[in-house]
């Protein structure tokens, strides 16, 4: 899927497709899947299209029954039944309860290249990242008023990422 496509029209609410969109592209000729917590309207209609197009298999969960099957996803009642010991080339965390995310990010830190967080904003305390950060050597935020998201990893150096009309630091 071409940039702009993938990028056009980006609302707060979706500001992570960026960073989506970037480690997408990094991690092109990877065979590990990617994987999405938590569908949605923002992401998951992009990762279907990238994946497809790309030969790419894409793992969509989901919380909420009717998300997940608007999009064909694995429905999860405890996220704790998911896989967390496959290595996926991307990880977006979107999931609900909110409270659970960082719990999920800590048992899949060192499975991925990238991991997209979103609403990583420092105010929002309710997600409880404060406890996941040390666990990444390697971090940029797309930073917009509200919602803030964040790339990070364990292994693999993040370059300064341009993409214009987005502030990543």
């Amino acid at each position: 899927m071409p940039i702009i496509k993938f990028l056009k029209n980006v609302k707060n609410w979706d500001n992570h497709r960026p960073l989506l969109w970037w480690s997408l592209e990094q991690t092109k000729d990877s065979t590990n899947a990617v994987l999405e917590m938590g569908c949605g309207e923002g992401s998951t209609p992009y990762l279907i299209n990238y994946c497809n197009k790309n030969k790419r298999k894409l793992i969509s969960y989901d919380f909420d029954k009717e998300w997940a099957n608007k999009y064909n996803a694995i429905y999860v009642t405890d996220w704790d039944s998911i896989n967390h010991n496959e290595h996926y080339s991307v990880i977006l965390i979107d999931h609900s309860p909110g409270e659970r995310r960082h719990i999920d990010i800590i048992k899949l830190a060192d499975k991925c290249d990238y991991m997209i967080i979103h609403d990583s904003e420092p105010q929002a305390t309710g997600y409880m990242l404060d406890k996941v950060w040390h666990l990444f050597p390697y971090r940029k935020n797309l930073i917009t008023q509200g919602a803030w998201a964040t790339i990070v990893s364990r292994y693999k150096e993040i370059p300064y990422i341009n993409i214009k009309g987005f502030n990543i630091q």
